[in-house]
């Protein structure tokens, strides 16, 4: 049971990061208050609902299922983590140098869910 809440979860997870790439990509309107994309949200708003919550998710789906055995929670995570690293290399390649602490900080909570992905396997094999 704890597997599958973990799982859904991690698809939710999925989800929010798929919908904030989506709405990055989307054409920018021309606005005054700094608003793009479809869902018409400036990027800190953006980024900390649909990105912080995937974060919190994913690693509330990893607390959850510690001590279970399944792979695709594992690969989840790394998918989840490998997204936000990718979309962070993305925007600094295309913005130049970007936002220094919030491209280093972000890509950071990638990498940690991709260590959580490497736990999660270990601890899977283990079993």
């Amino acid at each position: 049971m704890r597997t599958k809440i973990s799982i859904i979860l991690l698809f939710i997870s999925l989800a929010l990061l798929i919908i904030y790439g989506a709405d990055v990509m989307a054409p920018n309107a021309s606005s005054d208050d700094a608003k793009s994309g479809f869902l018409h949200l400036n990027a800190a708003v953006r980024g900390g609902v649909l990105g912080g919550g995937a974060v919190i998710l994913s690693i509330i789906a990893f607390a959850i299922s510690f001590r279970e055995k399944s792979l695709l929670v594992s690969v989840l995570l790394f998918i989840n983590g490998g997204l936000i690293i990718a979309g962070m290399i993305g925007m600094a390649v295309q913005d130049g140098a970007g936002e220094g602490s919030t491209l280093y900080s972000t890509t950071g909570l990638g990498i940690l869910l991709v260590a959580l992905g490497v736990v999660k396997v270990i601890i899977t094999r283990k079993k």
